[in-house]
Order: structure tokens, then sequence, then C-alpha cells
């Protein structure tokens, strides 16, 4: 499989990543066939998993820690902290730590910081930047990141206020039509040598009759990795062919298939970039640049 350079890291990771959203009770996937899915990624040569405190109230975190528990040194483990404040942010990681059954993570995200309000909490004088910083220092992570859905402009202001090492961002095929992180944030982030992450490349399942498409679709474009979630082992292995095997769209198929998607462009199927996660009727309205 492909690799990239993940930004100004010293890391090199293969262009498929793991989502561990998906490899939890809640998705119909129980322990024993999570802890197979992620062996076998790891086995094929995926080395970067994301998850999150949130996730299903931890159980992704813990799985993925079932595995790490035995091939630590094989992964790199990104998890996201929900909490805005730097107090809250801390608890929050002794949690993470705890499930994932390691000492450190390799990355520590702010997770889906959506607008400027949300942004100013986290770098508030008890913020959670405060947290992510502190425990840099304290070795209990190593690299610090942000993720943002909606608005590119949100994510470009953070890198304005804070070096990000890397950014997880929204770019499937959908996302290119409305507040595009591909086409406003990737050269911004590339410029500084910021790793950038893909993410939501079905949209939560909308896309799944163009799953070879969709896919190498964000594969196709300029960042660093990204990271797709799976609850059964025949949709890693549909994941890990297409990736293996990647060959980015023609500049016709890429027309043929905006011309398709352009349709599917709606708050439901991007409830993510909705005034209301959950209940998308209207676009959130959009933010203006920031002056600094």
């Amino acid at each position: 499989m492909q690799t990239r350079p993940f930004g100004n890291t010293e890391e090199e990771f293969p262009i498929l990543s793991f989502g561990a959203q998906r490899i939890v009770d809640e998705h119909a996937c129980n322990e024993e066939q999570a802890i197979a899915i992620l062996n076998t990624a790891i086995d094929r040569g995926i080395r970067y998993f994301d998850t999150a405190w949130i996730y299903s109230y931890g159980q992704s975190e813990e799985r993925v820690g079932k595995v790490a528990k035995h091939r630590r040194d094989e992964m790199w483990i990104a998890t996201k902290v929900w909490d805005r404040t730097r107090d809250g942010a801390l608890r929050q990681l002794e949690e993470s730590l705890s499930r994932l059954q390691t000492d450190y993570v390799d990355e520590w995200r702010l997770h889906n910081i959506w607008g400027r309000e949300e942004l100013d909490r986290c770098f508030a004088s008890d913020g959670a930047i405060h947290a992510l910083t502190q425990a840099r220092e304290e070795g209990l992570v190593r690299h610090l990141s942000i993720s943002g859905h909606t608005d590119p402009q949100i994510q470009i202001e953070a890198l304005q206020r804070f070096p990000f090492d890397s950014v997880l961002i929204a770019v499937s095929v959908l996302d290119h039509f409305i507040y595009s992180f591909a086409e406003e944030f990737l050269p911004v982030a590339n410029a500084k040598g910021v790793a950038t992450i893909g993410m939501k490349v079905f949209c939560l399942g909308k896309l799944g009759d163009v799953y070879d498409r969709a896919l190498r679709y964000t594969l196709g474009l300029p960042v660093s990795t990204t990271i797709v979630g799976c609850s059964t082992m025949e949709e890693l292995q549909k994941d890990l062919e297409i990736a293996e095997q990647f060959v980015p769209l023609s500049g016709p198929e890429r027309l043929t298939f905006f011309r398709e998607m352009l349709p599917l462009v709606t708050p439901q199927n991007l409830p993510w970039k909705a005034a209301d996660w959950n209940n998308p009727v209207t676009w959130n309205p959009r933010v203006e640049p920031s002056a600094m």
C-alpha cells in the first residue's frame, strides 16, 4: 500500500487508516469480532488507529486497548477529548489511557470543534488547549491535534492560534460542494506542514452504492492518510483491496462523479454541516474568516 509523510513529523503512514468508531456493540460488532478486525488491520499493514473518549461510552477505546496491550509498538493511537475545559479534558485523558491500556497516546485531539465559540472556549484561560500542552509536557501524549466537520475557516483559525501537529477533517465527495475542506483548508495545512487525516468518506453509509469511487476520491486528495470505519471483516477487506490497488480517479471520472453526487448534497446527507446535526434541515451559517 502507498504511504505518505505525516506532516512535519518523521512518520509515514499507509494511505488507509482505521477509524474505530464502529467496532462496538452499537454497530453490531461484538468484542471477539472487533479484536479480530483490529488484528487483521495490523497484519495487513495499517498502523494508524483513531478512536475517541465519547465513542459508545468508551467501548471503542476499550477494544482498541485490548489489542494495544499486546501490539502497542505496531500501533499509532489517536484519541479525542470532548470536554472543552482544562480540568475536564485531563480527567477524560486519564480515562482514555486506562481504557487503552497504555501510558501514552501518540496523538490527542480536540473533538469536533465546529464553531468559533467552541474554539474560543478551548482557548480560554481554563480551556482544553492547556490540557493538551500540559499532557504533552508530561509525556502522556506525543502530538496535538484538532478535528473539524463543519467549516474549514474554524480549523484555519485554529492553526493561526496554535501549532497543531495534525487536523482531522471531513472530506467526502459530498463535502466538496459546501464549506470544502479540500478546497479551502488543505492548501493552508499542507503549506504549514500540518498532517491531515481525511474522514467521513461514505457520509455515514449514504455513499454505499458508490463505495469504490467514494474511497478513491478521498484517497486521491492531498491528505496524509484517511480513516475509514468498519464493523465487519468483509468491510475491512473491501477497504484494503481498494487501498492496496489504489488508482486515483481520472479527470473525466472525477467530473462524472461530481455530476452524479451533486443532487445528494443536502443537510440530511451532510448533518455535520447542518445548523443542527440532530435535525439537519438547513445549512450551518457560514463563519466569516478571522482577521487574525
